[in-house]
């Protein structure tokens, strides 16, 4: 890989924080809403009915599918916020310190980059050019980052989300 392709693959690694938040949300909304489910469901009971044999408690069983469900949701959760933390990491390898302070506004904190600059105290395009610095820098001190020659990630938030789409975006994939 050249080093525009390593830097667009830096870039490509550090947007995926922002994913990863979304996806957090996203996963715990679901919890929510599994649990909504719960306390919604209501059952007629009627005195001249009597069953005898067929399924069991279909209340427990419900209960027992969402418990398993949250379960596996909670530690995609952790797994994904340990991603999040090792990419935290990897910026603080920098050395130089407006560097880490880009990267860390702009891709852990989504901010944009007009107020990057107003709380940096830079001009924009000095702030452009820190962050190509920044990038580079990036991609040295994490050379894992890609594999040289195939172009695609080799640190990738954790399984069950696999890359998909024209722009590699990450997906829910609960196998």
């Amino acid at each position: 890989m050249n080093d525009k392709e390593l830097i667009q693959a830096a870039k490509r690694y550090l947007n995926r924080v922002q994913q990863t938040d979304r996806l957090i949300a996203r996963l715990k909304s679901t919890i929510a809403t599994l649990r909504a489910g719960l306390t919604s469901q209501s059952y007629e009971l009627k005195p001249d009915k009597v069953q005898t044999s067929g399924p069991g408690d279909a209340l427990a069983e419900t209960f027992a599918r969402i418990d398993e469900l949250e379960r596996e949701i909670q530690q995609d959760i952790v797994d994904l916020d340990n991603w999040k933390k090792d990419t935290y990491e990897r910026i603080e390898r920098l050395d130089d310190l407006d560097q880490r302070n880009i990267l860390i506004a702009r891709y852990m904190q989504g901010k944009r980059w007009e107020k990057v600059a107003f709380e940096l105290n830079f001009s924009i395009s000095q702030i452009y050019r820190l962050h190509g610095a920044a990038l580079a820098a990036f991609v040295q001190n994490n050379p894992d980052v890609c594999k040289v020659g195939s172009g695609r990630f080799n640190t990738r938030p954790p399984f069950p989300f696999r890359c998909r789409g024209s722009r590699g975006s990450w997906v829910a994939v609960l196998e």
